[in-house]
């Protein structure tokens, strides 16, 4: 029986992720054949075909770990930047092609998914982390909706990142904030943040000891501040794609907490995912 401490911020289900997968692979899908591939999204270095190269060669990865093979793993996170941009580099083709192939790779990769039994983290993720089944679904969900919304904001088409699908996402960054910890944070550095996000469990992060844990509340946690923001909004905060000014213009409050302006100091603790 899982523990208080182990309880995912929200529950799932496969059928739920195949089916919310599909929905954003779709939507990808539409969006990368509707936009010009010369646009670039504002404050953003990719074109739209770039974008698209970059997400096909992220399924490449998931495909190669579908037939039981490996890709090329970064050391670091601060070395996910290079390899991404060489694999890019090495799969850019036109956009009708890339997208094509991006459906049939999408396909093999949810057979896959179906086959997935053990959620213990044992996927390799890069040269540093292992994830779990789930949250290398939730992962790949991720991946489509926040490059296809990349993509729709280059075109100025609208995009929605749906609550469920970002709750989802938060899931997987249980896994994924402890390896994505900086280094030179200061080991003297004692952080507790808290989130009331609608539909989820009371969660939190943790900075301490040169660790940092994403986790459900206990009674006994010393909560330096408490946050409430939608799951959209928490994930980009997260993801350092919107800053702290941006995220408070779509529902982020502080609400609670001892010590409510360590708050700020919490996501300059983490590398750029």
């Amino acid at each position: 029986m899982d523990t208080a401490e182990d309880l995912p911020i929200v529950d799932t289900t496969r059928e739920e992720l195949r089916s919310r997968i599909a929905s954003a692979a779709a939507r990808f899908d539409r969006a990368a054949r509707a936009a010009d591939p010369r646009l670039v999204p504002r404050g953003q270095a990719w074109t739209v075909q770039q974008i698209v190269a970059h997400v096909l060669s992220l399924g490449h990865r998931y495909r190669q770990i579908a037939r039981g093979s490996d890709y090329h793993h970064a050391s670091t996170p601060s070395g996910i930047a290079a390899v991404n941009q060489a694999e890019l580099e090495a799969t850019i083709a036109p956009v009708p092609v890339m997208v094509d192939e991006l459906r049939a790779v999408c396909a093999e990769v949810d057979s896959f998914f179906d086959t997935m039994t053990d959620d213990r983290p044992t996927i390799p993720f890069h040269g540093f982390g292992v994830m779990s089944g789930t949250t290398m679904q939730t992962n790949w969900l991720g991946e489509l909706l926040l490059h296809g919304q990349d993509i729709a904001r280059a075109a100025r088409i609208a995009w929605e990142l749906p609550e469920r699908d970002m709750l989802l996402v938060l899931r997987g960054a249980r896994e994924m904030v402890p390896l994505y910890f900086r280094p030179d944070v200061s080991p003297e550095l004692d952080l507790c943040v808290a989130f009331e996000i609608d539909g989820a469990r009371p969660y939190l992060i943790r900075v301490h000891d040169s660790v940092a844990e994403m986790r459900a509340r206990h009674p006994d946690d010393h909560i330096d501040a408490t946050l409430r923001a939608p799951a959209a909004t928490l994930v980009q905060l997260l993801y350092q794609r919107i800053g702290q000014i941006s995220a408070v213009r779509h529902g982020l409050r502080l609400v609670g907490g001892r010590r409510p302006w360590k708050a700020f100091k919490l996501v300059s603790c983490f590398e750029r995912p």
